[in-house]
């Protein structure tokens, strides 16, 4: 079950790790850091582990439901951010930040998903084409 829904435990560890460096860096008084955890968490953990999970399931998955990851994942970023902002007591962004920021991560999904679904589709082709 794990080799098979593995980056699931990695979105999770990302999750984890994203958490712990929002709050590390809401607890401090310098600006950096929060500039920093927000460069390290939305413009690379999360858009990875969208590319990850998009990649994984878009090679993995022969169903069309696989397009529903995409969205998912844009969600579950959406979701990440408003407990996030709950937790370090900061009050909730305005819809049109999370949106924005979000963007980045399902746009990330959705395009390892479609090259991922490319691949597959061109490798079942030349298998079949040989046989």
């Amino acid at each position: 079950m794990i080799r098979k829904h593995w980056p699931v435990l990695f979105t999770a560890l990302a999750v984890i790790i994203s958490v712990i460096i929002g709050i590390a860096a809401s607890n401090s008084s310098d600006t950096g850091y929060a500039i920093l955890a927000g460069v390290v968490i939305f413009m690379f953990l999360f858009p990875l582990a969208g590319a990850v999970i998009g990649g994984w399931y878009g090679w993995r998955i022969r169903s069309p439901l696989k397009w529903l990851l995409a969205p998912a994942v844009y969600l579950g970023t959406v979701l990440y951010l408003a407990a996030e902002d709950l937790l370090s007591g900061a009050g909730f962004m305005g819809m049109d930040t999370y949106w924005s920021v979000c963007s980045f991560t399902g746009i990330a999904c959705l395009a390892a998903e479609i090259i991922a679904g490319f691949i597959a589709w061109l490798v079942r082709r030349n298998k079949a084409g040989r046989t």
